[in-house]
């Protein structure tokens, strides 16, 4: 039997299947696909020392301030910027209510009390607990064990409120609430999960522009998803950062040509290859490559002589020049180009603090001498602790090389390992020679130079010399008020590190060069604190 159908139900289905959109393609969510060269290894801040955790971090944790595209402080998790008392000591916050956890819970002022008093509880801190322990009052007695972690100068009047007590006035005190160690964490949660807290996906819990979804720490994969809680859910505008480890550059360089990537950071030999094509981009960076050397006692490289004959033995043009060929630049000194001025002449603190290292062969083939008869020694052999990345090996190849070449009685036996166990032999002393990378936590010089000093829980050196605390203390306490005898402070102790004892040798200061899809605008490169912000990523059209 034939149905009728009204002609006025007609009308309304013809119409709704006009409104209804048959090109698949604009409703599509926008996803872009990056690289780490190294695997993220955790998710707790007061656990991270790594370059692809505090990447992560900054992504789908948030704290009290951010840095925006210009690398300015703007209001994050807080409603506006400190009010700060006569004294400079008093910080007192106010935190906006629409901030939320993402299984829906409200951010409050106790989620940052139990995070920064967890950062100095001396069975739970970090190496960064050095950022509270020089700044916030009894943060030093707490880390101690003299105090309780309650009695941390911080307070919360109520659930929206902060008030913080430094120990002295810190001009940089409110950048340094941008950095990863002072987000917040919540405490129920935290303590729900115990150990595996930020080891996987599951485990943590995410107030930033995005979640992390599909990652354990063994994963070479993981997902950015926007995050539907976030209070400012409205300015992201991608909707998904699909994360792969690719530590070959020539693998990562073939997916991009594929279409399978829209952005990788290139290697010497490619960055020249690919300098003039349409998508290459080199951007400034603030990151130094250095050499550490372990000077525990039983170590070889206790002696300065030696640490002075290596340092001094390694061509540092040549070498950004031939192996690096992205832009970077040759390390005279730790404190990098275009990052701190004299506060009274506006003077670039590594053009006015001159050369400290250089290349000098034979005034490191006259150290090595005097070292062998030091320690009474024709041949070395030392662990070379790096990454397995292809740029990391290649850097090591041939620094270790031109080091042998100018110091015969010296070789190296390279070890080249995944993050995560790269991280628990650096941490364990069981190396000699460790290749690293510092990027600034904060707009100040004294970012590079307090984790040398003897009690600093960065110290992994093992680097002990009281002339040199002295000097980072003055900074830090006696002098902190004056500029120009502070400035003074940093310079000295910059000459002491360096060009006295040699306790590293500064390489390069890196310039990144990368390809990038046209498509993609707003990945946002910071000169210190995080390396970068997705939060402002925007697609323009559909990737091909």
């Amino acid at each position: 039997m034939k149905k009728w159908i009204p002609f006025s139900l007609l009308v309304l289905i013809t119409l709704l299947a006009s409104c209804t959109p048959t090109n698949k393609a604009e409703t599509k969510k926008a996803v872009v696909r990056f690289t780490e060269p190294a695997e993220l290894l955790t998710l707790d801040t007061t656990q991270e020392e790594d370059f692809t955790s505090f990447n992560a971090q900054n992504q789908v944790l948030e704290g009290l301030y951010q840095l925006d595209e210009n690398d300015e402080i703007i209001p994050a998790v807080a409603k506006a910027l400190p009010e700060i008392s006569e004294d400079k000591q008093t910080y007192a916050i106010t935190l906006r209510k629409d901030a939320k956890w993402s299984n829906g819970e409200p951010v409050t002022a106790n989620d940052f009390l139990y995070a920064w008093r967890r950062a100095v509880t001396p069975e739970t801190a970090p190496s960064y607990a050095s950022l509270f322990v020089s700044s916030i009052k009894n943060a030093d007695e707490i880390y101690q064990g003299k105090m309780t972690p309650d009695q941390l100068g911080v307070e919360a009047p109520d659930e929206y409120s902060l008030v913080i007590h430094l120990v002295k006035p810190i001009p940089y005190f409110t950048s340094l609430l941008t950095f990863e160690t002072f987000f917040p964490i919540n405490k129920e949660f935290a303590e729900k999960q115990g150990k595996n807290y930020g080891t996987s996906s599951e485990t943590t819990l995410y107030n930033g522009p995005f979640t992390l979804t599909d990652w354990e720490q063994n994963s070479d994969t993981w997902k950015y998803v926007k995050n539907p809680k976030y209070w400012d859910k409205q300015n992201v505008n991608v909707e998904e950062i699909q994360t792969t480890v690719v530590k070959s550059t020539s693998t990562a360089v073939n997916l991009y040509q594929t279409g399978e990537l829209d952005r990788v950071v290139l290697d010497g030999e490619f960055s020249k290859q690919y300098k003039n094509d349409p998508d290459f981009q080199n951007q400034n960076d603030t990151k130094m490559g250095y050499l550490r050397f372990n000077q525990d006692q039983d170590k070889l490289l206790h002696n300065t002589q030696l640490r002075k004959a290596i340092a001094l033995a390694m061509d540092r043009e040549t070498f950004v020049n031939n192996v690096l060929g992205d832009g970077s630049i040759a390390a005279t000194g730790f404190i990098p180009q275009n990052f701190v001025k004299n506060p009274k002449t506006g003077e670039d603190f590594r053009k006015e603090n001159g050369v400290q290292q250089t290349f000098d062969k034979d005034a490191a083939k006259q150290a090595f001498n005097q070292a062998k008869k030091e320690l009474n020694k024709e041949h070395m052999t030392f662990v070379y602790l790096t990454k397995d990345t292809d740029t990391d090996k290649k850097i090591a190849e041939y620094i270790t090389s031109q080091i042998t070449e100018v110091l015969p009685g010296i070789e190296f036996e390279i070890a080249a390992l995944p993050s995560n166990n790269l991280q628990e032999r650096y941490l364990s002393g069981e190396y000699d020679v460790a290749f690293g990378q510092w990027m600034p936590d904060f707009k100040d010089a004294i970012t590079f130079l307090d984790m040398f000093v003897s009690t600093s829980g960065l110290n992994h050196v093992n680097y002990n010399n009281p002339t040199y605390d002295q000097l980072i203390q003055a900074a830090v306490s006696t002098d902190a008020a004056n500029e120009e005898k502070r400035w003074s402070d940093l310079r000295q102790a910059e000459h002491v590190l360096i060009a006295e004892d040699y306790t590293i040798a500064p390489i390069y200061q890196q310039q990144t060069a990368l390809l990038q899809k046209k498509t993609i605008h707003g990945v946002v490169k910071h000169s210190f604190g995080s390396p970068y912000s997705f939060k402002y990523i925007q697609v323009t059209e559909k990737n091909k």
